[in-house]
Parts: C-alpha cells; structure tokens; sequence
C-alpha cells in the first residue's frame, strides 16, 4: 500500500518546506501589495524633482551675477536666467518666463503679449509697500504709479529713478522761474519759450568764443550714434518737453487718437535741445550716470541724468570750476527696473517667493551697486548719501511737488517703434535745425500710419492704461 504522503513527506521534509514557502511569497505579491523597494524610491524621486525657475531679464544684465550669488545662499532651486536686449526681446514670442525684470517703460508691451500676471494678493500683503497709512512702510509715489497699469499692480518695483538736469557756472534762475509756473499750472507756450530762451542765450553768450567749436563736435558725433545713444537723445527730448504746455497733453490727441508731434512746442523743443547739445555737445548722447558725472565732477557745463550709486565718492564739492546746480524739473521715462510673475508660469508658488526674495531691502543693498535703476527705500541704507549731489538729487526727486505726469513716459504697447522714428526725426533737426517744423510734420504721418497698424483701439486702451487713466 501506497502511503501518499507520510513517508514521503518524512523523507523529503526539507525540500517541501521549501516548496511551500516559496509558493506562499507568490501567492503574496499581488498588484494590491506594496512596490518594490526600487520602484518606491524612483516614485519619491520623481514627486521630489525641483524644476529652475526660468528668469528673463531685459536690460539688466548687470544684475545676473548677483541674482545668481544671492540666491544660491537663500534657495536650493536653480535659476535659469535669460537676458534679452529691448531689440531682442520685440522679436520673441511671449514664454513661460516664470519671472520677468525688465523697465517699467516695457510694461505696455509686455501686458499686450501676456507675458505677465498681476501681483498675487499672498505677495502683497508679504511685501507690503502699497499700503496708504503713514505706518505702513509704504514706497514712493513714483515707484507705485509705474509698477500699476489699467489700475492694477503688474510689479514689483525696484526702482525709478527720474531724468534732471544739473548744471556749472550756468544761471538757472530762468529755468526755476519756469519751474514754478509748471507747479502752479501756468505754464503756456508764451512763457516756456521765452524762459527757455533767456536760460539758453544767456548761456551762449558766455560761452560765445567755443561755441562754433562745440557746433562742429555736436554734427561729429551724430555720425556715429549707438542705439542705446539715440534713445538717450529721446529721453532727454521728452525731458524736455515736460517743460513746454504739452506737459499734461501728451504725445497723442486721445480723442481722435492721433500724433501730436507736429504741434508747435514739438518743433521748438527739438531746437532748443539743440542748443543745450551745442553747449555741451559731450553730454547729449551719454549715459545718464556719465552725463551726471562729467558735470558733478566740473568736466561739463550741462548734463542731463541721475546720479551713479557704486557708492565711490565725488570729489564735485572741491573742484574750482564753480559750484554744481540742479535744475528742479523732473521727468521719468519709465527706466527703473520692475520684477513681475510670467503670466504663463507652471511654478506660481515658487515664483511668487523669488519676488518676495527679490523685493527685500537686502536685496537692494547689493542690486543698486550695480545699477542705479535700482534704488532703496530707507536712506538710512544707502551709502551714496555721503555724497552731496546725491542728496541733493534724491532730496528734489522725492519732494518734486509736481507729481509723477505720466502722459509723456513711453511705456504704452509697441512705444519703442514710434520712438525709433522721432530718433530719427531728432538727428535729422541736429543736422538741419530749419528743417524742425516740416520733419515734425512728417514724423506726425509715420506715426498715425503706425497707429492704424497697430489697431487703433487696441493702442488707445493702452495709452489710457498706460497714463493712468483706465480704472
């Protein structure tokens, strides 16, 4: 008799146990049990992946090293950073930047091409500054008025810093006289013209045996003029317009949505900034910063600018040449640097914290060193202050009475184009000042031609979002 089991089980007692064993951890590993031990660890990898915040920068790559550096010590989330020229970025697509630093002047364009997303709610209650209590640590009007467009807070502002004239052995009395008018809403086409007149002759006469010296230097440099030269020329043309009786009425007619530039103080302004470039012919196309410069430190007799905040000291207090002035009117064309949130980001969050991060004070400690477009709230912290014309400089930009006027800054969709064209319109006048009234005129046409392609409508909701009108 067969014994089916028991003997050879006995016999081969080891090897069934072996079998059974085995065949209970088969049994046990169903799809409902737990995943390999390596399949875990891919799976927590892959939910832990930190993508970079992509950052694109425009016109601030003197910032890139520094954004880096900082950064690294404050997060563990790399950075790609993508600067761009202005020439560059007109030709881009909009991307999914997560982050954007750019001029305040590019902030029309950059709306119109959903590049960026207004300010979250989270982020403004973090940083504060748009608060209206005198507790509140709150910013400058300057910064709040260019960080908002259509009435709503498209950035965070790093700074902006406005266009003013300082100025050696040079009476400026004429142009304080027509400072006061401008305050008081007097200014017309009457008194701007003749103050300006009196500033400027008076000048020349001063200076009558180089002028013609000067004259020659001036038609030599418009020879060879970069870009970024010619739109410095603009930004002190338009400067200069903020003094004549198109202060508040702008650079287009917003009912019928036309060019004003054929107006009459269009034409007498060109001439007149002629004259300040024969003056000073080395200043005219400079930087801000190297304009401000050359006369603070008795190099020149006229500049247009802001100072520079490297924190070197100026030696312009000892200098024999006479002393420098600073001439009260203050314009801004919108080159203050401002952070925004891409308004195609995957990393909201994220992003969000890197603009709280980049807003600190900390931040722009070691940002204005490198560029003066970036500026600071307490002046306790800033060590440029030690210099005389700097303080001087910031003490006039702060308590200019006139208010922030943004109906002549460019920063209204596609502004680079039509500034181009009175680039153009600019040195042709330097070359031939008779020429003023006719070239104006045709400057009027190309730029209503530019408006009807751009859309008519299109560009007039963003003049008025732009000037501060929309609500």
């Amino acid at each position: 008799m067969i014994d089916p089991g028991g003997r050879f089980f006995q016999q081969h007692r080891s090897i069934c146990i072996a079998i059974i064993c085995f065949g209970l951890a088969l049994i046990g590993c169903t799809p409902d049990s737990a995943p390999p031990a390596q399949n875990a660890s891919a799976s927590k990898s892959k939910s832990d992946t930190v993508y970079p915040l992509k950052v694109v920068i425009v016109e601030a790559d003197l910032l890139q090293s520094e954004i880096e550096l900082r950064w690294k010590s404050f997060s563990d989330q790399d950075l790609q950073i993508q600067p761009m020229t202005r020439q560059e970025f007109e030709t881009q697509e909009p991307s999914k930047a997560d982050l954007l630093i750019y001029p305040s002047n590019l902030m029309g364009t950059l709306v119109a091409g959903d590049w960026i997303a207004p300010v979250s709610k989270q982020a403004k209650d973090r940083i504060g500054g748009w608060g209206v209590s005198e507790e509140a640590n709150t910013w400058p009007a300057r910064w709040k008025t260019l960080s908002t467009y259509g009435g709503k807070s498209m950035a965070v502002p790093l700074g902006a810093p406005s266009w003013v004239a300082i100025t050696r052995s040079l009476d400026v009395s004429p142009l304080r006289k027509l400072h006061e008018k401008i305050i008081n809403n007097e200014i017309t086409r009457e008194n701007a013209e003749s103050l300006w007149d009196e500033f400027l002759t008076k000048a020349e006469a001063a200076h009558q045996g180089t002028i013609a010296e000067r004259e020659a230097d001036l038609k030599r440099r418009l020879d060879d003029l970069t870009p970024q030269a010619r739109r410095y020329l603009v930004y002190r043309y338009l400067w200069m317009i903020s003094s004549t009786e198109s202060r508040h009425r702008g650079l287009f007619d917003m009912y019928k949505l036309v060019s004003r530039c054929n107006q009459p103080e269009f034409a007498r302004a060109a001439i007149q900034l002629r004259r300040l470039g024969v003056l000073q012919p080395s200043t005219l196309f400079a930087s801000p910063t190297e304009a401000w410069q050359s006369v603070a430190e008795g190099s020149a007799l006229f500049g247009l600018g802001w100072p520079r905040t490297d924190n070197e000291q100026s030696l312009s207090e000892k200098t024999g040449n006479g002393r420098w002035e600073l001439v009260p009117i203050v314009w801004n064309d919108g080159s203050g640097l401002m952070a925004s949130i891409g308004g195609r980001t995957r990393q909201s969050a994220n992003a969000t914290e890197f603009l709280i991060w980049l807003a600190a004070e900390d931040q722009r400690i070691a940002f204005q060193t490198k560029t003066p477009t970036v500026e600071l709230l307490e002046i306790e912290d800033d060590r440029n202050r030690v210099r005389e014309d700097y303080r001087d400089y910031q003490t006039l930009q702060k308590s200019d009475p006139t208010g922030l006027s943004m109906e002549l800054t460019p920063r209204f969709l596609g502004s680079d184009r039509f500034l181009v064209l009175l680039e153009d319109t600019l040195i042709d006048i330097f070359r031939d000042p008779e020429s003023a009234p006719e070239r104006f005129s045709h400057c009027r046409k190309e730029w209503d031609s530019l408006v009807e392609q751009m859309g008519r409508e299109k560009l007039r909701s963003s003049l008025e979002a732009a000037s501060g009108y929309a609500p």
